[in-house]
């Protein structure tokens, strides 16, 4: 009931809003989205951005997942690691340091002498290039789940009467083909939904005509009206994703990831190390060394700390208490949905899908919409609506998380300790904790890094006299100092690795210790 009030009922209040227009029921909000031909234009806009960062992101992310765990690359655990990093750089640094490298007078053409570009960055396709970037590691990350999950044993049949090469077209890649449909409707969604990259390449697509209806002409019926399309392709497209991907079994009686097959590279070793690297390179290395460039000097970190003390240590702290909040609620919903009956667990599940469907910035409208009244006030002007916003924003996907960490676990060792131990709490501290620790370390980690990073929903209701690094950030890029932008980008990257790396090594040894208690 609680995810309902706080999760649902902005989202429905604000549909209902755009349904009634001078006091009565009414269309007239969408009435000519699509007989307007610009708004035609600009939705088939925004697909063709989704589906390029898509190709793009498969492109990159399927190769990278199976040279890091099937092959005999050289230093393949450190690539299992480096693949991550790209989600803690925000795409709206991505595209800063990207404009700063290619865009009008930027550091390649002052370096080159010349003056015209070779490549329009300011396009759907330099967005779509800056998207990928951003979030090819979600196609990495489920194919690489995808790859430790399925049965071996094919692979290992029709490696007696076919080449390896072979086995991997007609075998392994059908078998994960449900994976990296599924990272690539995230990608897609994600992509589809973005304001920020658009926004900051000047590419006027579909979210940034719903953010203007909005923040420009205050018509909030209009701007809810027009996002239902996206919405409603969304909702097919995870529906699509739940039915290939979400009934398959994750159950496992150990706790480590089975050994891979190994491919031996031979001489194509070199060309995977270099796929590898250059992916590396171009997704993390680069921006940060632009970044480095743009400071110009150390004092601008200085500078960038003293003026914006306030923003960061408030977004360290909305993140932390948001991440805990999320995983907290994501666990027990998780948990919930493993004792309901099938027909229930269904279309809770399907419930609890809903808000990934919806673009931040309408998400922002829902929750103007439903808290900015004389009884709920005080949530509205406290930093509680942040909390609620990242709340609303990132609880589907932990709750995915947490629910493959549960069924991990497998019926038969949760009867056995319902037998052994009647407690329920005991239970969980016992048997459910120690079992599914790492898919909680993972949750808050990816919940942690998507709130510091997040944007649409807090330039709408990000409370007067708040602030966050992010938002401050995304300010300054349009009217501030270059270098201040990039000091504060560093800070908010380097924020997001410490945090990250601490939970990831504190989580881990407080596994070792639950498992090996006497070491």
């Amino acid at each position: 009931m609680a995810f309902i009030i706080i999760v649902i009922a902005p989202i429905a209040m604000m549909i209902g809003k755009s349904l009634w227009h001078e006091g009565a029921l009414s269309l007239t909000n969408y009435v000519g989205i699509f007989s307007d031909t610009r708004q035609v234009s600009l939705f088939f806009k925004s697909l063709h951005l989704a589906f390029f960062t898509t190709l793009l992101s498969i492109l990159m992310g399927v190769p990278l997942a199976f040279v890091a765990t099937r092959t005999d690359i050289p230093w393949r655990k450190l690539w299992l690691w480096v693949y991550l990093l790209p989600l803690l750089i925000p795409p709206y640094i991505h595209s800063l340091t990207w404009i700063s490298l290619l865009g009008t007078r930027g550091i390649l053409y002052r370096f080159l002498g010349i003056e015209n570009s070779f490549f329009n960055i300011y396009s759907v396709t330099g967005s779509s290039f800056i998207l990928a970037f951003s979030y090819f590691p979600f196609v990495t990350l489920l194919a690489v789940s995808g790859l430790y999950s399925i049965d071996h044993r094919y692979e290992e049949a029709s490696n007696l009467s076919h080449h390896p090469a072979e086995t991997i077209w007609r075998v392994t890649l059908p078998l994960l083909f449900p994976f990296i449909v599924s990272g690539a409707i995230f990608v897609f969604i994600f992509s589809l939904f973005n304001y920020s990259v658009p926004a900051v390449f000047r590419v006027h697509t579909y979210p940034v005509e719903i953010f203007s209806q909005f923040s420009a002409f205050y018509n909030e019926g209009r701007a809810t009206s027009l996002a239902l399309p996206i919405v409603g392709l969304a909702l097919m497209l995870l529906l699509i994703q739940r039915k290939g991907i979400g009934k398959r079994s994750y159950v496992t009686m150990g706790t480590g990831s089975k050994p891979q097959p190994q491919v031996n590279l031979g001489r194509f070793k070199t060309i995977a190390l270099g796929f590898v690297s250059g992916i590396f390179i171009l997704s993390v290395l680069l921006p940060l060394m632009i970044l480095l460039v743009e400071i110009g000097s150390p004092d601008s970190i200085e500078v960038a700390w003293r003026t914006s003390a306030t923003e960061i240590t408030s977004s360290l702290k909305f993140a932390v208490i948001a991440a805990t909040v999320v995983v907290v609620l994501s666990y027990f919903i998780s948990s919930a949905l493993e004792h309901v009956k099938t027909g229930y667990r269904n279309m809770l599940d399907i419930l609890t899908f809903i808000p990934f469907a919806f673009p931040a910035t309408v998400i922002g409208i829902g929750l103007i919409h439903f808290w900015n009244n004389p009884f709920t006030d005080i949530v509205y002007k406290s930093s509680l609506i942040l909390i609620i916003a990242y709340f609303i924003r990132f609880i589907p996907y932990t709750i995915r998380i947490f629910f493959a960490s549960a069924q991990q676990i497998g019926k038969s060792l949760k009867e056995a300790a319902m037998i052994v131990e009647k407690s329920w709490v005991k239970r969980v501290v016992k048997v459910d904790l120690p079992l599914t620790l790492q898919g909680l370390a993972a949750g808050w980690v990816i919940a942690f890094v998507l709130c510091m990073n997040e944007l649409g929903a807090t330039l709408l209701v990000i409370p007067p006299g708040n602030g966050t690094l992010a938002l401050k950030i995304y300010t300054l890029m349009h009217y501030g100092s270059s270098k201040l932008v990039a000091a504060l980008s560093l800070i908010l990257i380097f924020t997001n690795l410490v945090v990250t790396s601490a939970i990831a090594l504190g989580f881990r040894r407080i596994t070792h210790h639950w498992r090996n208690p006497c070491s």
